[in-house]
């Protein structure tokens, strides 16, 4: 009877010994990554003094008359291939590998999205108007039959003076969400659905 129960004992305690890890990791993993994606809102703002001072250094450099901005955590993100494709819903509160600043400038929404070593990736600004080519390659594209929203940007790579840039826009059908993004010339470069 005892050798029983000591051999149970031992299975016992192997067996929490295997499982012990496995836990650990899961809790581990949830506490150090905070990745948040919830459409159509909004996260926290993080506090400027807990983003690197190289960014917010350099951010004053290139806007120096900006007050009022707002900062989020941004996670890591293949901006040299979509430099355009940054999510506005998708955030990182932990150890961002990124920053995105939100302002106004001219009386137009500006979002800024910087590395966290200071580099710009891409400038977002909110527009009334897209250009003529956009315009045309809507109507007679696969969605011409769909609602244009009034959600319109024109995305620079590097600076708001650049010229290579791209333009965004939502269309709608019902529940239905896309965001197109389309070259100067109107050519479709992605198709992204929203959900």
């Amino acid at each position: 009877m005892t050798k029983k129960i000591l051999l149970l004992s031992v299975v016992a305690v192997l067996c929490f010994g295997l499982v012990l890890p496995s836990i650990s990791q899961t809790v581990t993993t949830k506490t150090t990554t905070k990745i948040t994606k919830k459409a159509g809102k909004k996260p926290a703002k993080i506090e400027k003094k807990k983003v690197p001072k190289v960014v917010t250094e350099k951010f004053l450099i290139e806007y120096p008359t900006i007050y009022n901005e707002g900062w989020y955590g941004y996670p890591r993100y293949d901006f040299f291939n979509d430099w355009y494709g940054y999510d506005p819903f998708l955030y990182e509160y932990d150890y961002p590998e990124n920053y995105v600043v939100e302002f106004n400038k001219d009386n137009m929404p500006h979002k800024a999205v910087y590395s966290k070593e200071g580099k710009k990736l891409a400038v977002h600004k909110k527009v009334n108007a897209i250009p003529a080519p956009v315009s045309e390659a809507l109507k007679k594209g696969a969605y011409k039959s769909w609602n244009i929203s009034s959600e319109k940007e024109e995305i620079f790579k590097d600076t708001d003076k650049d010229v290579m840039k791209v333009y965004k826009v939502e269309v709608k059908s019902g529940a239905k969400k896309h965001h197109l993004f389309y070259s100067t010339n109107g050519e479709l470069l992605k198709d992204k659905a929203i959900k």
